[in-house]
């Protein structure tokens, strides 16, 4: 990678930890919306937009990089793409792992307990709980394999 363009990439990823620190403070300083049955900070849905503009930036990126891996290092790319079935396996075996049952929640009247909604949470949840054991296990593997050189 160019020094220019690694350069840019530093100040982005600092603009942009930065607009999350900002984003942050202002959730958890920047007060209450009055008459609320639940403490409702004012700030919660500027966050939640935050994070989603990060998700999707983060799910397209993720998905770009290998394809310009594959136009420009067609022989190197199959490591990109390995990595990219790996993930998708992960997420086909979190789907399998998931359940659609509608929950008991006595009181709740909205929209969100139907079997879509809970199967796409668990799917996301299991997906989460492997990726974080596999990259704990990463870790404590690089390790050790450091050590035995």
């Amino acid at each position: 990678m160019s020094n220019t363009l690694s350069k840019y990439l530093n100040i982005l990823t600092i603009v942009m930890l930065g607009l999350t620190a900002v984003f942050v403070a202002m959730f958890y300083f920047g007060g209450e919306i009055p008459n609320q049955a639940y403490p409702t900070p004012v700030y919660s849905d500027l966050l939640i937009n935050w994070a989603k503009i990060l998700c999707f930036a983060t799910a397209g990126l993720s998905i770009l990089f290998p394809i310009i891996q594959l136009v420009t290092n067609p022989k190197g790319a199959v490591k990109g793409l390995m990595g990219l079935v790996l993930l998708g396996l992960v997420v086909l075996v979190s789907y399998s792992m998931s359940d659609a049952t509608l929950l008991d929640l006595p009181g709740y009247t909205g929209t969100d307990n139907n079997p879509a909604s809970l199967q796409f949470a668990d799917t996301v949840l299991y997906t989460m709980y492997i990726l974080g054991v596999g990259t704990v296990l990463a870790i404590v593997a690089t390790e050790i394999i450091r050590r035995l050189r």
